[in-house]
C-alpha cells in the first residue's frame, strides 16, 4: 500500500484534528506504512479533492484516505477502515450542523434526494451504502481513476449533490460499490 493522506481545507484545521493527525502520523511510522500527507488549501472543497485525485493518481498513490480538517478520529482509523477489506469504505460521522444526521446513506435518487441511516439501523458489521460524506473515507485509487476516466472529474457537484455525494453517484454508475464500517466513529 502507498498512501495519501488527503485533507481539504478552504483556511485552518481545528487544533483537536491536528492532535489526531499527529498521532495517526505517528502509527502509520510505527507500522512501517508507505505514506504522505497533503493538506490540500484554500480552494473550494470540488477543486481541492480533484486535485488529491490528480496527485493520488499521477503520483502512485494505491488508496487515499480522506480527511475532512474538523474532524477527530483514532490513529487506528487506517487499520480499523482496512479491516472490511472493500476498496471503498467509510465511517460513521455526522453533518457539522443540527439537526446532526449520519452522513451514511441508504437512498440517493435525483428525485427524493438523500435518505441517512438513523444511528437505531447502523448494523454492528460493515454493510453497503449508496453514498457517503468524505469526512472519513478511505478508497482505492483505482476508483478514483475510472470515475476521472469516464467523467473527466471526481468531485465536481450535481444539481443537487455536493462533491462527495456526486463523486458516489459516479462511482455507483460505474458499478462500484460503497461500505461502511460501523467501528469507525
Amino acid at each position: 500500500m502507498k498512501l495519501l493522506v488527503g485533507i481539504p481545507s478552504l483556511d485552518f484545521v481545528h487544533v483537536d484534528f491536528v492532535e489526531c493527525l499527529t498521532r495517526l502520523i505517528q502509527r502509520l511510522k510505527d507500522d512501517g506504512v508507505d505514506f504522505d500527507v497533503w493538506i490540500c488549501k484554500g480552494t473550494l472543497a470540488h477543486v481541492a479533492r480533484d486535485k488529491v485525485a490528480c496527485k493520488a493518481i499521477n503520483e502512485g498513490y494505491t488508496h487515499v484516505l480522506w480527511l475532512d480538517a474538523d474532524m477527530i478520529f483514532s490513529p487506528d482509523v487506517l487499520d480499523d477502515l482496512r479491516f472490511c477489506g472493500k476498496d471503498f469504505v467509510t465511517g460513521l460521522a455526522c453533518s457539522r450542523r443540527p439537526p446532526f444526521v449520519l452522513c451514511v446513506f441508504n437512498h440517493i435518487s435525483d428525485e427524493k434526494g438523500c435518505i441517512a441511516y438513523k444511528m437505531a439501523d447502523v448494523p454492528d458489521e460493515a454493510f453497503e451504502i449508496q453514498g457517503c460524506g468524505f469526512a472519513c473515507v478511505l478508497i482505492s485509487v483505482e476508483i478514483l481513476k475510472a470515475v476521472m476516466t469516464r467523467y473527466k472529474t471526481c468531485f465536481l457537484p450535481m444539481k443537487i449533490y455536493g462533491e462527495d455525494l456526486a463523486f458516489c453517484v459516479r462511482a455507483r454508475e460505474l458499478g462500484y460499490r460503497i461500505f461502511c464500517e460501523p467501528t469507525v466513529r
